[in-house]
């Protein structure tokens, strides 16, 4: 309890000394905030990743300083405030109380008053209200400024319960996840960078499914978040008894397995095989096909672990979105946009793969500089590959395997934000994508085989088998077979474009469609009906007995 000789023996003449430092340094870290930000961009002449990568941390560092500065603001003006008010109790106190002594009273350190006459008891009793009641009120001063104060220092290391705001201002966990959501990417993790370790991992504790899931954070950090959320809900289906959840929660918590996105809601995902590092000869992002949900993840993991085995570059496998769940089937019971011969979930995904390869960028830029990136859709994927690529996704290299087209947007060339990324197909013979890359130009973008720019990959022979034969890869298990086949010519073609290295170019064995010539009039017998009764799609009306097909086979 604070008492009266505490109060008395206050030293307030060092606040305003206090408050005029505190307001130099306000001045001081606003100005070296903005004379950081303007040197880092005057010099024209300096372009590139290391000047980017330079001119993103001076950003950090500036939102910083602001923040800093924020705080000590604040500061100055509860210690300006506070001294006066102080001041004022201090001497009220002391003039009551020295009143009540030279009185002939006696005032003890908590306040209370006596008189050696009983007759002055009534007297004493109404002293000994009123100092209290001065006593209380300059304790209680002390206390609500100390606070105030103590809390605005807390704000300059993040170490207090609130989190620094994109404003400069503070709000509690829920609050800054809700106003780094809003951010744009770039904004974002520019944001996040000038926070505190421990304002961080406020967020990662309260938050995780939103930090784990945005572009533009750090990938390390992303990677915690998304194991909290595993973690939480691994509790959650232990508890009610959701065998199968739990089964792939714990596999996908082993240890070394790393998630850059990840909704249990929905079961999307994005899985980080191997490591980004400077010296990794590439970086690749995978995007799968039709019939992609959260229960093929250890399957995904599989192909991207022989990828990555094989190259030494992480593997990224890009699930984080809806895909078609059947080729096709009857519109009457399923609508017709789960279906893979509808594009627009293609469309829908795009910018979410956009938006992902530029936090990729963002990524390398300060990990592993210099690093190129390879995008690869497989079957649907590869629409999905190609529209990203009509909205501007920045890519190195890109291939179209087994792709059921080139984009979903009709009439639009891809949008290169780099004049010389490399482009490549790779379809066996016999892969009845091929009626899809055909007959689907006007839903799916066309044959990537033959789009201007894009080399052609030789898809070549599978693996040797028991006795040293190795057999063309070719006809509908062609599709994909390849990637489950770490020792083909078609999973050494990519490998090769991942790492930088020259893939061999396209041989021509065998006719694209031989093995499907013969089910050319069912097929589009029943693409036809399927047209008729959905509405949608006219696909008996397509000339070709191919275009009937228009997307089925991906």
């Amino acid at each position: 309890m604070t008492s009266i000789d505490d109060v008395l023996a206050w030293d307030l003449s060092g606040l305003p000394t206090a408050a005029a430092q505190l307001a130099t340094l306000t001045d001081r870290l606003w100005d070296a905030s903005r004379e950081a930000v303007v040197a880092a961009g005057s010099d024209e002449a300096w372009h590139g990743a290391t000047h980017d990568a330079a001119t993103q941390r001076v950003g950090v560092v500036a939102v910083s300083m602001r923040r800093s500065a924020q705080a000590t603001s604040t500061a100055t003006d509860y210690v300006r405030g506070s001294t006066a008010i102080l001041e004022n109790a201090q001497s009220t106190l002391r003039a009551r109380v020295l009143s009540a002594r030279n009185a002939g009273f006696t005032v003890a350190p908590d306040g209370s008053v006596t008189h050696a006459d009983p007759e002055r008891r009534a007297d004493s009793l109404y002293l000994t209200e009123a100092v209290q009641q001065l006593l209380a009120t300059a304790g209680e001063f002390d206390r609500v400024f100390a606070s105030e104060i103590y809390r605005t220092a807390l704000q300059i290391d993040g170490s207090g319960d609130a989190v620094g705001l994109p404003d400069g201002s503070s709000g509690n966990p829920d609050k800054a996840a809700q106003a780094l959501h809003a951010l744009s990417p770039e904004r974002r993790r520019t944001y996040w960078e000038s926070l505190s370790r421990a304002e961080k991992d406020k967020l990662l504790r309260s938050a995780p499914e939103v930090v784990g899931n945005l572009d533009g954070l750090p990938f390390d950090d992303r990677i915690t978040a998304n194991r909290v959320t595993m973690l939480d809900r691994l509790d959650d289906a232990r508890e009610s008894g959701a065998d199968d959840d739990a089964a792939r929660l714990r596999s996908m918590l082993t240890d070394g397995r790393t998630f850059l996105a990840y909704n249990p809601d929905t079961g999307e995902f994005i899985e980080l095989v191997g490591e980004i590092a400077p010296d990794a000869r590439g970086t690749a992002v995978f995007v799968p096909g039709t019939g992609t949900a959260g229960d093929d993840v250890d399957d995904l993991r599989r192909r991207a672990l022989a990828l990555n085995e094989q190259t030494g570059a992480p593997i990224i496998v890009w699930a984080n979105g809806t895909f078609p769940q059947t080729i096709v089937s009857d519109p009457r019971h399923a609508p017709l946009k789960s279906m893979a011969v509808d594009p627009r979930l293609a469309a829908e995904n795009a910018p979410r793969l956009k938006s992902f390869t530029e936090a990729l960028d963002a990524e390398l830029a300060t990990a592993a500089p210099g690093v190129e990136t390879t995008v690869i859709g497989h079957s649907y994927g590869g629409t999905v590959v190609g529209t990203a690529e009509q909205l501007g996704m920045r890519a190195d290299r890109v291939v179209y395997a087994s792709a059921a087209g080139t984009g979903a947007l009709p009439g639009v060339g891809w949008h290169n934000p780099d004049s010389d990324v490399a482009r490549y197909s790779i379809t066996p013979p016999g892969d009845l994508i091929h009626y899809a890359q055909d007959g689907g130009g006007l839903l799916h973008g066309g044959d990537p085989d033959d789009a201007d720019g894009v080399v052609r990959l030789d898809s070549g022979y599978l693996s040797p088998d028991d006795h040293g034969h190795r057999a063309l890869l070719e006809g509908p298990s062609s599709h994909s077979a390849y990637l489950d086949d770490p020792g083909s010519d078609a999973f050494g073609a990519i490998a090769d474009v991942i790492v930088g290295d020259e893939p061999a170019r396209y041989v021509d064995r065998r006719p694209d469609m031989h093995q499907v010539d013969d089910l050319t009039e069912d097929v589009v017998n029943s693409a036809s009906a399927i047209g008729r009764l959905s509405g949608h799609l006219l696909l008996d009306t397509v000339a070709g007995p191919a275009r009937g097909l228009l997307g089925l086979f991906d």
